[in-house]
């Protein structure tokens, strides 16, 4: 399991030297959309390392919506009886995020030797899911012969397997779900997750100027035939491209070296994750403007927070907006304008000066 889960980093580490080398040679828009796939993967990644708990479902869409809470609520009392007589290992009954669906929630799986040891179902959801099996109909493609009926059927409840994979495991949906089931990711965590996800994604899929906004003087059309635009990407695009990189490598590292230390000794004697966790740990200190999924909101965030919504009696109380309690600041949406903001210096009479971090 270590070796898989290691090679598992090591291949999305070549993903971000690519993303790097996307910058070097000036394709940024590129660096981006290919980021949108590291994110993915390390939202995986985060489920496969520490995601202990795994599900099952429970299809009530034939019920109307009354009798699908009168049913939850009768299945929510029957659990509870059966907790308290100790018969049964299903930890909470819940409704699925979307469509009337139950959700029985069970601890990870365990080994005979190692029963303090959990291994994560997403790690096996991973490596059994073959898109091909979901999607593709053997039927419509290249056979020798054709297959006879069992084997028909048999290929069909293979794909209802990599179906259930799919829509309960291992989507974008999906992942955000086993990270709230889990205790991975608050709403806070999903809320920034959801706007990162999606202005990576702009450059991915298919999105009108998303690739022109990321350029000095993007609103000049020089019309003509070309690679690319004329004009040249942005400094501010570039150093984000590269920051998302340096936060999403540091967060598949941290995973493994999490999963390395906690290891039983019989699989991993000494960690020796050390000199590692030094160089990793530089990412939040050294990029400090920059408010990813968990580091909290950057000095830009709370300047932002105190111009717009704090009051005088806040000042008094706070003392200037870098002591204004993180929680009070709200993460934006508009990711690459806010980033371009933040690096700029600004004044408020009221609040004081905020400095550029690159000054």
């Amino acid at each position: 399991m270590y070796g898989e889960l290691l090679e598992f980093v090591n291949l999305r580490l070549e993903t971000a030297d690519s993303c790097l080398t996307l910058i070097e040679n000036e394709k940024i828009a590129d660096a981006f959309g290919l980021g949108r796939s590291l994110l993915e993967h390390y939202l995986l990644f985060m489920l496969m390392c520490r995601g202990k708990k795994y599900f099952q479902v429970q299809d009530l869409t034939s019920l109307a919506e009354g009798e699908f809470k009168k049913y939850l609520k009768a299945q929510q009392e029957d659990l509870a009886q059966k907790q308290a007589d100790d018969s049964t290992k299903c930890l909470e009954v819940r409704r699925y995020t979307r469509g009337r669906y139950l959700m029985y929630v069970f601890e990870g799986l365990h080994t005979g030797d190692e029963p303090e040891f959990t291994i994560p179902m997403h790690f096996f959801q991973h490596q059994e899911f073959r898109p091909e099996v979901m999607r593709l109909k053997d039927g419509d493609y290249f056979q020798y012969h054709e297959d006879p009926e069992d084997v028909k059927k048999a290929l069909k409840a293979h794909t209802r397997e990599a179906e259930f994979r799919y829509k309960y495991y291992l989507s974008y949906g999906a992942l955000l779900e086993c990270l709230d089931l889990n205790g991975l990711a608050d709403a806070g965590d999903i809320t920034r997750t959801e706007a990162h996800y999606t202005f990576l994604g702009k450059f991915l899929h298919p999105t009108h100027d998303a690739v022109r906004e990321l350029h000095d003087n993007s609103n000049v059309h020089h019309g003509g035939t070309g690679v690319g635009l004329p004009q040249a990407y942005s400094r501010e695009s570039k150093l984000l491209s590269a920051v998302y990189v340096c936060f999403m490598v540091h967060g598949l590292l941290n995973e493994a070296q999490g999963v390395v230390e906690a290891a039983p000794v019989k699989y991993v004697t000494r960690a020796g994750t050390e000199d590692l966790r030094a160089i990793t740990n530089l990412v939040e200190s050294q990029i400090p403007y920059f408010w990813f999924i968990f580091n909290g909101p950057t000095a830009y965030d709370k300047f932002q927070f105190c111009m717009s919504q704090a009051t005088q009696e806040d000042l008094e109380e706070w003392g200037g907006y870098l002591n204004a309690p993180s929680e009070k600041a709200v993460f934006n949406q508009s990711v690459l304008r806010h980033f371009k903001n933040s690096l700029s210096g600004w004044s408020n009479t009221i609040w004081g000066s905020y400095t550029s971090p690159l000054a």
